[in-house]
């Protein structure tokens, strides 16, 4: 078994979501390089981001995150669509979230990657429609 399991369930991206924001919020080492992150998770009942490369894995923490130089989070893709769509740009909720989720990155002094996107769980899109 790999070091970094992939997660299982919705409910483990949400717990890894809200360790993330409680690990930047207290200013972890390796999660704080916010701008090189580029596919970004919106969970809505935290009304709170994740990255990909962190949140795909099963219990992340920045700990274990800064020991996975080897993962590059490319094998998130395969379990990650399971709950979650990527949102265009140009749309109007897509814009709304990327303008969140700049100002979320611009209280800890960076800034959003230029290619970044964002993605949010099938079924809250569907309810938002």
């Amino acid at each position: 078994m790999s070091y970094f399991e992939l997660v299982n369930s919705y409910d483990e991206i949400v717990e890894n979501v809200r360790q993330f924001n409680a690990d930047l919020s207290r200013g972890e080492p390796g999660i704080t390089s916010l701008c090189l992150f580029r596919h970004w998770y919106y969970i809505p009942e935290l009304d709170a981001f994740g990255p990909r490369k962190f949140i795909g894995y099963k219990n992340m923490r920045a700990t274990r995150y800064n020991h996975g130089h080897s993962k590059d989070g490319r094998d998130t893709e395969k379990v990650l669509p399971r709950w979650f769509l990527k949102l265009p740009r140009e749309s109007g909720i897509g814009k709304q979230l990327m303008s969140k989720l700049s100002n979320t990155l611009a209280a800890y002094g960076k800034s959003v990657r230029r290619d970044a996107c964002i993605h949010v769980p099938k079924e809250w899109l569907k309810h938002e429609k």
